[in-house]
């Protein structure tokens, strides 16, 4: 699963830079949708614990 996010995270900074000549803010896309991700999943896992 990690590999397949960092992949995914690399293809999105290749596509924004090519199509837009902005790799910036394909980086910072990858950053702030892996802390979203990450904090939905752990959110998750912290409610099935709670109520499981």
């Amino acid at each position: 699963m990690a590999t397949y996010s960092l992949l995914l995270g690399l293809l999105v900074i290749i596509i924004s830079w090519k199509l837009f000549n902005d790799w910036a803010s394909g980086l910072a896309g990858f950053i702030y949708g892996g802390i979203l991700f990450w904090s939905i999943k752990l959110f998750v896992q912290l409610i099935k614990t709670l109520f499981g």
